[in-house]
């Protein structure tokens, strides 16, 4: 029976900032609202006042769905964390996360990064993910084209760890330096865990 999952101080990852929250509700919300409002009346066929109100009915309902997006995205971007068990470590960020066993981790060869001065590790061609200034979440690929799994809000440091199943993770922990160490350390102390 594998431990519960617990999150370590020193795994803590940093949060999405506020610049990522706004432009998100500006780009999910605000802008479409703005062309739903202004495009029908722009048009210019309004000759009575019912189909203005009906356009405009249709626009804050529009607007009503637009919110739910943005509150819905806004939920998945907290949803940002790594913790760990006996068995491995859980990363969890929007609609993305995997759980990988302690010898899946290669952490003999991860390390902590500088993405300015490593640019063939930066993440740039999203293939599925969601990815705002400040902000990068789910499947990546590098420069180098590598594949990544990235749960970043950011950050110029960043925690590369590649993996026995085919692609990297990228993360940004608050200490990228100490969460590679704790890591190690948790990794050393696993076999003897599950030999009980």
């Amino acid at each position: 029976m594998a431990a519960k999952d617990t999150q370590d101080p020193r795994l803590q990852l940093e949060p999405p900032n506020m610049r990522a929250y706004w432009l998100m509700l500006v780009l999910v919300v605000a802008l479409p609202f703005g062309l739903v409002l202004v495009l029908p009346v722009a048009g210019g066929d309004v000759e009575t006042a019912d189909p203005l109100r009906a356009k405009l009915f249709a626009a804050l309902g529009v607007g009503a769905v637009l919110l739910a997006v943005s509150a819905l995205l806004g939920a998945m971007m907290r949803r940002h964390r790594l913790s760990h068990d006996a068995a491995g470590i859980e990363l969890a960020t929007t609609f993305y996360g995997r759980r990988l066993a302690w010898p899946d981790l290669r952490l003999d060869e991860a390390r902590v990064l500088s993405l300015g001065e490593r640019t063939e590790s930066k993440p740039v061609f999203k293939s599925n993910g969601m990815s705002l200034p400040g902000f990068r979440s789910g499947w990546f690929r590098s420069r180098a084209l590598e594949r990544m799994l990235v749960a970043t809000a950011g950050g110029d440091r960043v925690l590369w760890i590649p993996t026995t199943r085919g692609y990297a993770l990228l993360l940004q922990p608050r200490n990228p330096r100490a969460a590679l160490e704790c890591l190690r350390e948790l990794a050393t102390m696993a076999p003897a865990v599950r030999a009980r």
